[in-house]
Formats: structure tokens, C-alpha cells, sequence
């Protein structure tokens, strides 16, 4: 990885991590600069958190996968956590060592639902069965996402006009780029395709999508915040607050 690219890809893991509302630790950093300079490998990471926390795979024959643990607010998981804050620990802690990983290797295939269903399957599923999976139970955050039963179809409603404006290449002027993809993002949020994990998968999609359409969304000047709030807005209908958010963080690749 070059030093630009990786100077990008660390910005962006810092962002994951500070929307979290953790704050990125050197150990944490390094293990992210190893795994993108190809000096480490992701499942080993991976697999020494794991010893490190003591977690053990369980049986879980017979519970659905695509679901929550009865009594809690736990999604079924491989380790049969039902502790949120632990499992929530967990799950950011796994996902953004495959973060790093998928920055360093994106999926080689279009922008479309499968993209985004394979980002969400290597981000989580080291915890989740259901990782990848459409969720099945209706979301309400701060307004109501997509019905289950409606996901399928405004997928393929969404990212076939996505698909019809080429992934928003060739859009050389900034504002109309911006304006197209607070649109998108909005979309995506609404969507929700999946129980949890929608704004780590929908991100980094949106953040390669602007790589090979030509912008860099910097990262490092985002606050995290402000970023979460406009998207919330989004969802809502009102995309100002989101375009004002990208007006101050979206970068014109250089062509050289």
C-alpha cells in the first residue's frame, strides 16, 4: 500500500473508531499500520484477541441466527454472549481488525447489494452467524427504517439507479457529487438492511465508491458526530445538514 493510501485508510480507521466513542490506542494503531503495510495478517489478530478474551465457540443448534437472544438485546452470536457491553466491546474491537483488512483488499466486484452484503459478512462475521444476512425484524432508531419484507426490492431499486449513473463517476463537478452522494447515503440508511453494523458496512462502501469515482472523503477532518447527526437527518429527509457535513471533508483526487 502506498503512503497516500495509507495515510487515507488510517485516517479512516480512526474516524471508525472515534464514532464508537472509543479512542484508537497505539497498540491498536499499530496492528492496523502492520495489517495494511502486509506485515500482518488479519485472522491472526483476530484469533489472538479471541485467546486474549478467553472466548470459547458455542453450540447454537436450534436458536435462530438471525435474531436476539430472548430477554436481552444481544444478537446470536458464535461466543453466546448476552452481556451488551461486552458483546459491543467485542464487535468493535473484531471488526475494525477486518476493517483494516478489507482497506488494505476490497471486494473486487461492483458497488451493488452483494458488495455491500460481503462487506458486512467479513466486517462481523467472526461473531455473528447472521453476519451478511438481511434482517428479518422491523428497526426504528431515530425514525423508522425500511420493512423487512421491503428490503429486497428497494435494494434493487436503489443500486440499480446507482448502477445507471455509474457509481457517481465522472462527475467532475464537486458540488454535484456531493449532492448525489448525501442522496445515496441517505438512501442507505433508510434501507438498513441488516441488525446492526449498517453504518460500519454502508461506510466503507461509500468510502471506496468515492475512490474510484475520483474524491477522497477525508476522514481526518470529519467529525464523528456531526457525521452521525446529519445522517440522521438524512434518513428524515433533510440532506443539508449531510451536504454541509461533505462540503467541508470531500477531496478531488489528483489525477497525477
Amino acid at each position: 500500500m502506498n503512503n497516500d493510501r495509507l495515510a487515507i485508510s488510517l485516517d479512516y480507521l480512526k474516524f471508525t473508531i472515534e464514532a464508537d466513542g472509543e479512542t484508537l490506542t497505539e497498540e491498536l494503531s499499530k496492528t492496523f499500520t502492520d495489517i495494511l503495510e502486509g506485515d500482518a495478517k488479519a485472522d491472526s489478530a483476530v484469533a489472538a484477541y479471541i485467546r486474549k478474551e478467553g472466548l470459547e465457540s458455542v453450540d447454537f443448534a436450534g436458536v435462530d441466527e438471525i435474531s436476539r437472544y430472548p430477554g436481552t438485546r444481544c444478537i446470536v452470536n458464535y461466543f453466546g454472549i448476552k452481556d451488551r457491553p461486552q458483546l459491543k466491546a467485542i464487535d468493535k474491537h473484531i471488526s475494525s481488525i477486518r476493517t483494516a483488512e478489507l482497506l488494505l483488499s476490497p471486494p473486487d466486484m461492483p458497488f451493488n447489494f452483494d458488495y455491500l452484503k460481503a462487506v458486512h459478512s467479513q466486517l462481523f462475521g467472526d461473531i455473528y452467524p447472521s453476519a451478511g444476512m438481511i434482517r428479518r425484524s422491523v428497526r426504528n432508531k431515530h425514525s423508522e427504517f425500511c420493512q423487512p419484507e421491503y428490503i429486497e426490492s428497494s435494494a434493487d431499486t436503489l443500486f440499480s439507479k446507482l448502477r445507471d449513473e455509474n457509481y457517481l463517476r465522472n462527475i467532475d463537478d464537486i458540488d454535484d457529487y456531493i449532492n448525489a452522494l448525501a442522496y445515496y447515503m441517505g438512501e442507505m440508511e433508510a434501507l438498513h438492511p441488516f441488525m446492526d453494523g449498517n453504518g460500519r458496512a454502508t461506510r466503507f462502501f461509500f468510502h471506496e465508491m468515492s475512490l474510484k469515482a475520483g474524491y477522497e472523503i477525508g476522514w481526518g477532518s470529519a467529525d464523528p458526530d456531526h457525521f452521525l447527526e446529519a445522517n440522521v437527518a438524512a434518513l428524515d429527509g433533510d440532506y443539508q445538514a449531510l451536504i454541509d457535513v461533505l462540503e467541508e471533508i470531500i477531496i478531488p483526487l489528483s489525477n497525477d
